[in-house]
């Protein structure tokens, strides 16, 4: 079903304690997660008793394999599972991607535990999660599009961020926008009215919200004052307070002359 976003699967060998970790390397940028979080990131299968394991997972990923030398406290719930049962992980729904992308880039661990059975469990903070194959119903909900563009309405964001995360929430909402119209004119929206309905709906209220972000994204960058930069905002109370130490250390003569100076130009 995911051969399109996962790799060739790699086969380990599950004999002794593990931690399994995935990590975003540095130089992936954020907006190219943004797709990756419509598909597992991971998918692993139980081969043989003994046992092994065969184990896929997106290609812009980095997945390191150490001996397990961390207390199970670290680690939540533990799946059991047996041959031929798998898992799969997953951003939990409604997680901003710039979140996961920051848990992703300092590495998202689970633990593989063969002492009594094979089971699995992931860190136990985390905005990841692990289904079990026999009970990942992601693909039998409604419209993965729809679940987006809802997430995204209900999503509190924080105004107070970098320029940088504002515009990938911003191209987030834009590709869910995009994936809306594609919907709509598709065979899907066509032979389901009422779910062409609901996403005609949801089209303009993530345009508003997108035009209220790209508001406060561009007053990031309008100059206060056309007497200053416009990215000098920031430092006008460091520029007072040097210009303090130096009138301290300066002699009164040169002090009386630049203010002589000062007022001749004004």
């Amino acid at each position: 079903m995911f051969l399109q976003y996962l790799n060739e699967p790699m086969v380990l060998d599950a004999e002794q304690a593990s931690v399994l970790t995935l990590t975003l390397p540095s130089d992936i940028s954020d907006f190219i997660v943004l797709q990756a979080m419509s598909a597992p990131l991971l998918e692993l299968i139980v081969l043989d008793s003994r046992p092994k394991i065969a184990i896929r997972f997106q290609p812009l990923l980095e997945l390191t394999v150490n001996p397990a030398l961390s207390p199970n406290s670290q680690f939540g719930k533990t799946i059991p599972r047996t041959v031929g049962q798998g898992i799969r992980m997953y951003s939990r729904i409604g997680i901003a991607p710039k979140c996961c992308t920051d848990e992703l880039r300092s590495g998202v661990s689970f633990k593989l535990d063969s002492s009594h059975g094979l089971n699995f469990a992931l860190q136990t903070v985390s905005k990841f999660e692990l289904i079990p194959l026999e009970t990942d119903l992601r693909a039998l909900y409604e419209p993965q599009v729809l679940q987006m563009a809802k997430a995204l309405l209900a999503r509190q964001y924080d105004y107070t961020i970098s320029s940088e995360a504002l515009a990938v929430h911003m191209a987030e909402i834009e590709q869910v926008r995009a994936e809306l119209h594609a919907f709509l004119r598709g065979d899907f929206g066509i032979c389901h009215p009422s779910l062409a309905q609901e996403a005609a709906k949801l089209e303009p209220l993530l345009l508003k919200k997108c035009q209220w972000m790209f508001r406060i994204y561009t007053h990031m960058f309008e100059r206060p004052n056309y007497g200053r930069a416009s990215n000098d905002v920031e430092n006008i109370d460091k520029s007072l307070r040097k210009l303090e130490c130096y009138e301290l250390l300066a002699s009164p003569e040169l002090v009386e002359m630049v203010k002589r100076l000062t007022e001749d130009e004004m």
